[in-house]
């Protein structure tokens, strides 16, 4: 039986619909927070989960005081990236983030900046708190590999790691249904930020990729209906 989507997730695919079908096209203001609230007939932080997730993906993008808009940085048609993300399988996601990932943990703990690793370290010690609570931590673990990219200070591969988040995100929501996976998750998450933090590049290449093959184990012997 296919599972109920969570409201948040209705709000996230309407938003993204509006986009897809041109409703709402590159650098466009969207509706308001309470207005979308009113129009979907859901609650306020039903939709203030779905756009934090979206602007962390860099679909959107929210300025205080201004309001929310499309990212620009989709290109003028927004609806042929969503077209091969959302063609592209699950475990096929995995397998890119396997070649890619590693090797970007592995610049951060080489290069990164203090700053940037604390951010990282953060993160993944917030997703090990929620774990421990029984609380949801999708935001933080969408975050988390996000980090990592933003902390090589590569554009091409920052970019390339934007062009793959919103399958990512639908990956995690996949995953997480899967028993033990969050728990690996959250577990993976602070060895690997702490061999970053450790300036330990080879541990931290090692640990993303055992985190990401476990991950694809389980895809290929645990597949979600």
């Amino acid at each position: 039986m296919k599972k109920k989507k969570l409201v948040y997730e209705v709000v996230y695919d309407e938003i993204k619909k509006n986009i897809r079908e041109g409703n709402w096209k590159a650098g466009d203001k969207i509706p308001t927070v309470q207005a979308l609230s009113k129009q979907l007939d859901v609650g306020i932080s039903s939709v203030r989960e779905a756009i934090k997730i979206l602007s962390q993906q860099k679909i959107l993008r929210v300025e205080q005081g201004s309001g929310t808009y499309v990212e620009t940085k989709l290109g003028d048609k927004p609806g042929e990236a969503f077209d091969f993300l959302e063609n592209s399988s699950i475990e096929q996601l995995t397998e890119a983030r396997l070649v890619i990932e590693p090797e970007l943990a592995a610049m951060v703990a080489s290069d990164g900046k203090e700053e940037d690793i604390a951010k990282i370290l953060q993160c993944a010690r917030v997703m090990q708190k929620k774990f421990i609570q029984n609380i949801d931590f999708l935001d933080e673990d969408i975050e988390f590999h996000y980090l990592i990219a933003r902390s090589t200070n590569n554009e091409v591969l920052l970019k390339m790691m934007t062009i793959i988040s919103d399958l990512l995100f639908e990956s995690r929501r996949h995953s997480m249904k899967i028993k033990n996976q969050n728990e690996k998750a959250a577990n993976y998450h602070i060895l690997i930020a702490q061999a970053i933090n450790q300036k330990n590049p080879s541990q931290a290449r090692d640990l993303m990729r055992s985190h990401i093959l476990d991950l694809l184990e389980d895809l290929k012997s645990k597949p979600i209906k």
